[in-house]
């Protein structure tokens, strides 16, 4: 058979081949014996008929890839330039995964049809804060985090256009952050002490640590839960100290924020507010915090309840302010004050004004 002189043929560098496309369900296939019509040599390995050399038309040359082989009149794919072009396909090599506020770049592909393509969402909600270009571009910077889905189609410039389209999704992370506070409640000499650092965003559960150099002050203990605890022999305080949040995404994300702590001496005889600044806090996200106060049993009040964060009360029998924030405001810290009092009358009541920064 001719078969065999064909295919080593066809394999040698240089020498004169035919010219067909990979695509070989173009192709008839060979009978039961390997046999093809007369001009057809049979493909063993893909069981298909191949046209041979002469007795089908003359064979081009072969050219290497990305050198002008002179064929000006084939058509798109390389082939019968009377056979139009090949259908156009989106590719569906989906985007990844996107942070929340960080730099966000993926270019969607297309194969077939004749370029160049134009790119367009038809359908569902990019990420707030991505864009997706004509060219196929999907950028920005995300502004909120979350599953978003949405149907990308492409058009070639064929005589009539050819349109492919595909679904896809996106999940941006949330960003981590450590809430604080900033500023931890303050501690009194001999007495037991222990506040709460929180963090938003990300994927919970969270581990907190000191940064290397950083310390507490004596007597007192960071736990990878973010709980601050110990008792201060002394009156002393130390630097502000930097604290490390990492979550538990893959992969994880870090946040460090600089913390302060620090003494206070609390007289017996007046209401002592020993909490003067707060964790921020996050859209949607559970929010909780107990204003601290020496006696620790106190009547609270909001004295304009208008200026707490819309999502956000105050428990006035435990000091607690909880809920889940509506409206972010990162640049402008929603403001209000607080009034604590025993009931009594002159210096037992005390006010305090916190800011809370909602992102």
């Amino acid at each position: 058979m001719r078969h065999s002189a064909w295919w080593m043929g066809a394999v040698l560098l240089g020498v004169v081949a035919c010219a067909f496309q990979p695509d070989f369900s173009r192709y008839p296939t060979c009978d039961d014996q390997g046999a093809c019509p007369g001009g057809w040599t049979c493909l063993a390995p893909e069981k298909v008929c191949l046209p041979d050399c002469g007795e089908r038309g003359p064979c081009p040359i072969e050219v290497p890839s990305g050198t002008d082989g002179g064929g000006s009149d084939a058509g798109p794919d390389g082939g019968d330039p009377d056979a139009g072009p090949m259908q156009l396909v989106l590719v569906p090599d989906g985007p990844g995964r996107g942070l929340e506020t960080e730099t966000y770049a993926h270019r969607f592909q297309a194969s077939g049809g004749t370029p160049p393509y134009a790119f367009s969402v038809t359908a569902g909600e990019t990420p707030p804060g991505l864009t997706l270009g004509s060219e196929g571009i999907l950028s920005g910077k995300p502004t909120t985090a979350g599953d978003f889905r949405f149907t990308v189609e492409v058009v070639d410039q064929s005589v009539t256009p050819q349109r492919s389209t595909q679904e896809f999704s996106v999940h941006i992370r949330p960003l981590l952050r450590l809430a604080g506070p900033g500023v931890l409640t303050f501690f009194e000499t001999g007495k037991d002490y222990k506040d709460q650092l929180s963090a938003t965003g990300g994927k919970s559960p969270y581990r907190y640590e000191l940064v290397s150099g950083s310390v507490l002050p004596s007597g007192f203990v960071l736990r990878e839960d973010g709980l601050v605890y110990g008792k201060a022999s002394e009156d002393t305080s130390t630097p502000p100290f930097d604290v490390r949040v990492t979550d538990s995404d893959e992969p994880p994300q870090t946040a460090i924020r600089r913390i302060q702590l620090t003494s206070t001496t609390c007289s017996s005889s007046q209401v002592c507010i020993k909490t003067t600044a707060l964790p921020d806090a996050r859209v949607g996200s559970p929010y909780t915090y107990t204003v601290q106060t020496n006696p620790t049993s106190v009547n609270w009040e909001v004295v304009d309840p208008s200026k707490l964060p819309p999502g956000i009360t105050l428990n006035t029998n435990t000091g607690v302010l909880s809920g889940q924030p509506t409206q972010a405001r990162p640049d402008a810290p929603y403001e209000f004050t607080l009034s604590a009092s025993t009931g009594l009358l002159g210096p037992a009541t005390r006010t305090i004004t916190l800011k809370m920064t909602v992102f």
